[in-house]
């Protein structure tokens, strides 16, 4: 009776040792975790608190600003002393609506596309799909618009030849992108291939069954390469600054911030910092909107069931 009493007795020691050990782990883990937060998030920081500091405050600080009189200075500049406004409206604002647009349906159209293709590798069997799959996977790898190839091969087609045009940065993305349907492909592989063969029995055709049963199965890896091409196509400077320098109303977000923060120079800072936030924030809404499926979609066929 007394070695059981004394192998519990060791055996709840053991637990609360282990369970100690635990906790301090999770302290240091989440320490950790906190402090690597408060060093990525830090630039993000100055530059707010920049952005609504007074040009004077900057000029008269010996240091950084913590506690700046709240001003909206910057971006009062960024609105009113626009050299480029079109019919009295800010290229910032054209730029907005621009970038949304031209980045927007590029993205939706591919996305759709490059959705089919990987459908059609994943579930059909078809002459030649491997031979066609690994062409795919060469095309990643060639950079077939990158530079002045591309801008050579646009205009050697004529889509340069009248001034500004918006045709190379929106129908080359309309058609997908090998990329994109590498990365789809996995999850739909995945999927019950029972619930296709239901769904032709019932009648189905492919774009019925790919609408109606496998974009809403494979959601998270769509709004995760949904996210990716956005981002790249509102990025796009150098195609904007390509096809778009000559005309004002085609201007994008990118450029219409590059041309306004070099038309400001270093005299405002607090605009500066103000024309990068505001170029930030529809990509911070935009991933907190999908953020929930962004970690599921990117890791997707990355585990096998």
């Amino acid at each position: 009776m007394r070695e059981k009493v004394m192998n519990a007795s060791q055996k709840n020691e053991a637990a609360q040792k282990e369970f100690r050990r635990r906790v301090i782990r999770n302290i240091v883990i989440d320490l950790a975790l906190a402090l690597y937060t408060v060093f990525l998030f830090f630039p993000f920081l100055i530059v707010i608190i920049t952005s609504f500091t007074t040009r004077q405050e900057l000029a008269d600080a010996t240091g950084f600003v913590w506690f700046p009189q709240t001003s909206i200075e910057g971006y009062r500049i960024l609105f009113t002393n626009d050299p480029n406004m079109v019919n009295g409206i800010p290229s910032l604002l054209i730029g907005f609506f621009n970038t949304m647009w031209q980045s927007i349906l590029p993205t939706v159209c591919g996305l759709a596309v490059s959705g089919l293709a990987a459908y059609a590798y994943a579930k059909y069997d078809f002459p030649g799909k491997n031979k066609f799959f690994a062409g795919n996977l060469l095309l990643m790898t060639i950079p077939l618009s990158a530079g002045m190839a591309g801008y050579l091969f646009y205009a050697g087609i004529g889509w340069t030849t009248g001034g500004a045009s918006v045709l190379p940065l929106i129908i080359p993305g309309m058609f997908g992108s090998a990329g994109t349907i590498f990365f789809i492909y996995p999850y739909i592989k995945a999927l019950p291939d029972g619930v296709v063969e239901a769904a032709k029995m019932d009648g189905m055709g492919f774009f019925g069954i790919f609408f109606r049963i496998i974009l809403p199965l494979a959601k998270p890896v769509f709004l995760a390469q949904f996210l990716f091409g956005f981002v790249g196509s509102y990025n796009n400077y150098s195609g904007a600054l390509l096809y778009l320098m000559s005309e004002k109303s085609l201007w994008t977000l990118q450029l219409a911030l590059q041309q306004i923060t070099k038309y400001i120079g270093t005299r405002y800072t607090n605009a500066q910092c103000a024309a990068a936030l505001i170029s930030m924030i529809p990509l911070l809404i935009l991933y907190a909107f999908v953020q929930r499926f962004f970690i599921e979609g990117i890791t997707a066929g990355s585990v096998k069931e």
